[in-house]
C-alpha cells in the first residue's frame, strides 16, 4: 500500500483556509495513486523499476489560477510537484499559465495533472505564481544564516523558524563551500525555494553569498539570486603595524593622499561620544595604526560595493562587511573608524561583523572568558546601534554560552551566522542508523585533517580524540560532546564529498531517513533561536506527519 500523509493534512498550524486545502489534499493523492499505477507506462525519470511509493507534503497545497499545486516525495529521495486542475475536464491548453512547466500529463478520473521535476525552469515559472517562494532582502530585520552543505537541511531549519521571530537566511554558503561541496549559488537557493514550498513557509527568507572577496564571485552570486552579499575585507587588512617602528609608521602615514590625512584627522581627533555608555578616544598613534590597517579594505569595499550595485540595477539588496577573518580583535575605535568610512564612500551597508575578543572557532563553543566577550560586544553593538546598521556574529554554529549576552546587549536588530553544525547533524544521524559506517566516516576524517585544515581555523587537540573503541554503537553520540572530534569532523565535509562512494552512501542513508534529520535540525537550531530570545515556541515540522505505526508508516524516517 502506498503511504500517504494527506491524513494528518488538518494540521493545527493551518489557516482558515485548512478545510479547503484539505480538499485540495484529496485530490492530489488520488493523482497521484492514479500515476504510482501507471507508473510503467510513464516516463518521469526515475529508475528502471519505476517509482514505488509516494508521499506528499501536506502544507504544501495550495490553490491558484484554477489549479491545485503540491509537493511529492518519490521514493524518499525525489521531489516532484504536482499540478491538478480544480475543474474536471481541464485541458491544460497551450495558452494556460501551466505552459511555462515542463513536466508529464496524465488523467486523474476527469482531471488533467501535470507532474513537474524541482527543476530550475519549474522553479522559476512556480515562483511568477507563489513570489514568497524567492529570497529577498532582510533589510534592518533581525536574522539567522544557516548554511546547508548537503541540500537537505531547509525543511529542519524552517520547522524551526517557525514561530520564531527572526528572518532566516536559508541559502547561505561561501564561495568555499561551493568550491568544496561542487554545488552552485543556483542550486543551493532553489534547494531552500522548494523546500520552502513545502514547508508552506509564506514568510520573507533571504540567500547569502557569503565571505565574497572579488568582484566577479559577488556578480555571480547577486545573478543566480541571492539577495545579500557578505563582503570579505580580510586580504586587504594590514595589521603589520605592531611589527614596525615608529618611523616606518610615520612614513607610510605620510604616504597616504594628503586629502584624506586631513579629512581623517578632523574627523578622528579626541574623545568621540558615540553613545551616553560609549565614548572613544583618538591620538595621533591609534589613528595611525588605525588608517594603515583599514584603508585598503575600505577601498576594495567600495570596489565590491560598486559592482554588487551595477549587477542589481537599482533592486535593492544586503550588503554585509566582513572584517572578522583576523588574528587581532577589531577595537571599538576601529569599528567605528571603518563604519564611518564605508558610509563616506557611500556604501549602504545593511550588517557589519567585527572580529570579537576571543575565539569562534567552527562547532564549538566559545573559547575566552564570557564576561569579556559582553563587554566587547557591548560596545560593538553600541557602535552599530547608534550608525544604524545590524551588528553581525559570525561562526556562531553552538556558541550557547555566549548567546544570552548577544540577546541582551544587542542594541536593536542583529544578525547571526551558522553553517557547519547542520552538517554535524546530519553526522549525528549517520550515526544512530549506521554506526559501522559512522566509525568509517570519523576514522577518514582524521586521516584528512591535514588537508581539511588548511581550509579553516580550527585548534583541536588531537591527543584528545575519542577512542571509539571503547564506545558501543549506542553510545556513539558521545563523540559530539568532545570538541575535538567536533572539529574534525566538522571541517571534512569536503574530503568526504571528494570521494563518490562516499558521499553517495552518505545521502542515500541521510534521504532514507530523512524525518529523523529533520526533527533533529529543527530541535538543534530551535536551541540556538530560544537561547538568543528570539521568540521560538516548540519547533514544529508540519511537514510529513504521518503516525510510524502500523500500515501508515513512512519509509522516510
Amino acid at each position: 500500500m502506498i503511504p500517504w500523509l494527506t491524513d494528518q493534512f488538518n494540521h493545527r498550524e493551518l489557516d482558515a483556509a485548512a478545510e479547503a486545502l484539505a480538499a485540495a489534499a484529496k485530490v492530489l493523492a488520488a493523482a497521484a495513486k492514479v500515476l504510482a499505477a501507471v507508473t510503467g507506462s510513464v516516463d518521469i525519470g526515475s529508475s528502471d523499476t519505476g517509482i514505488h511509493t509516494f508521499q506528499c507534503y501536506p502544507l504544501s497545497v495550495r490553490e491558484q489560477a484554477g489549479y491545485f499545486f503540491g509537493m511529492l516525495r518519490a521514493d524518499c529521495s525525489t521531489d516532484y510537484l504536482l499540478i491538478v486542475s480544480v475543474v474536471s475536464n481541464n485541458e491544460m491548453k497551450a495558452e494556460d499559465v501551466l505552459a511555462q512547466f515542463e513536466g508529464t500529463r496524465f488523467s486523474a478520473g476527469a482531471r488533467s495533472c501535470l507532474l513537474c521535476p524541482a527543476s530550475q525552469a519549474n522553479y522559476t515559472a512556480l515562483s511568477g505564481i507563489f513570489p514568497w517562494i524567492k529570497p529577498s532582502p532582510t533589510g534592518k530585520n533581525t536574522s539567522f544564516g544557516t548554511g546547508d552543505r548537503l541540500g537537505l537541511a531547509s525543511p529542519g531549519h524552517i520547522a524551526a523558524f517557525r514561530n520564531s521571530g527572526t528572518v532566516p537566511i536559508l541559502a547561505q554558503q561561501s564561495k568555499r563551500e561551493l568550491q568544496l561541496t561542487g554545488r552552485s549559488y543556483g542550486e543551493v537557493i532553489r534547494s531552500a525555494g522548494w523546500a520552502v514550498f513545502a514547508s508552506g513557509f509564506t514568510r520573507p527568507w533571504g540567500a547569502d553569498g557569503d565571505h565574497l572577496k572579488y568582484a566577479e564571485d559577488i556578480a555571480d552570486a547577486l545573478e543566480q539570486g541571492c539577495t545579500m552579499i557578505t563582503a570579505d575585507l580580510s586580504e586587504h587588512l594590514f595589521f603589520n603595524t605592531s611589527a614596525m617602528s615608529a618611523g616606518e609608521k610615520a612614513a607610510a602615514y605620510e604616504a597616504l593622499d594628503p586629502r584624506y590625512r586631513k579629512r581623517i584627522e578632523k574627523e578622528y581627533s579626541g574623545i568621540i561620544r558615540v553613545d551616553p555608555e560609549l565614548t572613544l578616544e583618538f591620538n595621533r598613534e591609534v589613528l595611525t595604526d588605525i588608517a594603515l590597517t583599514y584603508y585598503a579594505a575600505v577601498e576594495h569595499a567600495a570596489r565590491l560595493y560598486r559592482e554588487a550595485e551595477r549587477q542589481m540595477d537599482g533592486s535593492t539588496f544586503d550588503f554585509e562587511i566582513s572584517i572578522d577573518e583576523t588574528d587581532a580583535p577589531t577595537s571599538p575605535e576601529a569599528h567605528y573608524f571603518t563604519a564611518r568610512e564605508l558610509e563616506h564612500m557611500g556604501i549602504v551597508f545593511t550588517s557589519l561583523a567585527p572580529r570579537f575578543v576571543g575565539e569562534f572557532q567552527k562547532g564549538i563553543d566559545y573559547i575566552g572568558n564570557r564576561e569579556t566577550f559582553s563587554r566587547d560586544f557591548s560596545r560593538h553593538a553600541i557602535i552599530a546601534g547608534a550608525l544604524g546598521y545590524k551588528i553581525s556574529v559570525h561562526s556562531s554554529s553552538d556558541k550557547f554560552s555566549v548567546y544570552p549576552s548577544i540577546a541582551k546587549r544587542a542594541r536593536g536588530p542583529y544578525h547571526v551566522k551558522t553553517s557547519g553544525t547542520n552538517w554535524l547533524t546530519a553526522l549525528e544521524v549517520i550515526a544512530l542508523e549506521d554506526p559501522e559506517f559512522f566509525r568509517e566516516l570519523l576514522t577518514f576524517a582524521y586521516t584528512v585533517y591535514g588537508t581539511a585544515s588548511s581550509y579553516y581555523h580550527v585548534t583541536p587537540d588531537l591527543h584528545l580524540a575519542a577512542d571509539t573503541s571503547l564506545l558501543k554503537d549506542s553510545e556513539l553520540l558521545r563523540v559530539f560532546e568532545n570538541p575535538t572530534d567536533r572539529q574534525v569532523l566538522h571541517i571534512a565535509y569536503g574530503e568526504i564529498f571528494s570521494r563518490p562512494s562516499l558521499k553517495h552512501r552518505l545521502y542515500t542513508l541521510l534521504e532514507t531517513h530523512i524525518m529523523r534529520y529533520w526533527d533533529r535540525l529543527a530541535a538543534h537550531i530551535g536551541k540556538h533561536l530560544a537561547l538568543l530570545n528570539f521568540s521560538l515556541k516548540r519547533a514544529d515540522l508540519g511537514l510529513y506527519q504521518a503516525k510510524r505505526t502500523g500500515r501508515n508508516r513512512v519509509c522516510c524516517k
